[in-house]
């Protein structure tokens, strides 16, 4: 059975999804930071009979998260409910995603891996890179705006540097650049952090300074700055180069992960 959270289920909830590990590092950073009690934030549970919690579910704006740390022998429950709450972006364990994707025909499978940083030692920090400032906003928000694989989930750039500005002002994420010929050419950022985990995110290069070991400078630096703050970086990859760099920097493979998304989303 699935019945509303509240305030109530806080410990268990979050004791639950801090079993998970980093792969939960959204959902304990929204519980973390808004509660139980905002509109744009709902949290399910899907239990047993016997009043075991069997999965988590979490809606936020139009995304809706999924996490359960088992296999789930009975799926169609789930999979009707969470079509009847008709999100635009599904997050989770590609099993549970596979499974009920046919409740949703609208709607594609992307796959993806979670990595955790296992090995610090392996990171190769570099002097170049930097933290982004306020006046970075806009350049960091038309590079990531250049990438169409980032660039589908936005309407414009505009958009991108009201939220890069709003966190950075928030000191919710942190922002690392290198820059050469008077540009940034190499980001990264963290997407969400909670009180023991990082995701980081937005990695992108510009084509043409690609091949020069940028991206593993920035994203080792952004490492080190996390592990500063007792936290454990992680991140989530679908591309077999970004896999590469990202295991040479002492990233370890933690699990197959995947988002459900509408068709609109889908690249031509």
């Amino acid at each position: 059975m699935i019945k509303k959270a509240d305030k109530r289920h806080y410990s268990s909830v979050i004791d639950y999804l801090d079993k998970g590990g980093s792969i939960n590092t959204s959902l304990l950073s929204f519980i973390e930071k808004y509660g139980f009690e905002k509109d744009f934030l709902d949290i399910w549970l899907y239990k047993d009979n016997d009043d075991h919690i069997l999965a988590i579910i979490m809606r936020y704006f139009n995304f809706l998260y999924i996490y359960s740390q088992d296999h789930l022998s009975e799926i169609e429950e789930l999979g009707f409910f969470t079509s009847f709450l008709e999100p635009e972006i599904i997050m989770g364990k590609t099993d549970i995603l596979n499974r009920i994707s046919p409740s949703f025909r609208d709607m594609f499978l992307e796959s993806s891996i979670h990595m955790v940083l296992t090995n610090n030692k392996m990171l190769k920090p570099s002097p170049i890179v930097e933290k982004a400032r306020y006046d970075d906003c806009r350049e960091m928000a038309e590079l990531i705006f250049s990438i169409p694989d980032f660039a589908r989930f936005y309407h414009s750039p505009e958009e991108i540097e009201k939220g890069i500005r709003r966190r950075m002002e928030m000191g919710d994420c942190r922002y690392f650049v290198i820059r050469k010929d008077g540009k940034i050419v190499s980001q990264a950022y963290t997407t969400t952090e909670c009180s023991k985990y990082a995701t980081i995110g937005g990695v992108v290069t510009r084509n043409e300074y690609r091949n020069q070991g940028l991206a593993s400078f920035v994203v080792s630096n952004i490492c080190e700055d996390i592990l500063r703050d007792n936290k454990i970086p992680n991140l989530f990859y679908n591309n077999i180069n970004a896999g590469r760099v990202y295991e040479n920097l002492g990233f370890v493979p933690a699990g197959d992960y995947a988002m459900l998304l509408k068709s609109k989303y889908r690249q031509e």
